[in-house]
């Protein structure tokens, strides 16, 4: 179960970043201001060598303008 979970943060890491290139043309500095979180936070989940909490999805979902069920869209948590 625990794989899973990860592999649907990856993924929703993934829908995030492509969001993230297309909005922001990849300027994390000003990605990370609306987001209201730091440059280094932004880079290190963009790597995956940081866990998103809910609170940061939540951010990075108002920084895109995006509504967080559409990053969820036809994912299924349970299997």
């Amino acid at each position: 179960m625990q794989k899973h979970f990860e592999q649907i943060e990856v993924e929703l890491v993934s829908r995030i970043y492509k969001e993230f290139l297309v909005k922001f043309d990849g300027n994390k500095s000003e990605f990370a201001r609306i987001a209201l979180c730091s440059e280094t936070t932004v880079r290190r989940v963009f790597r995956n060598e940081q866990r998103m909490t809910v609170d940061l999805l939540l951010r990075f979902c108002f920084a895109l303008k995006i509504d967080v069920n559409e990053i969820f869209e036809g994912i299924s948590i349970l299997k």
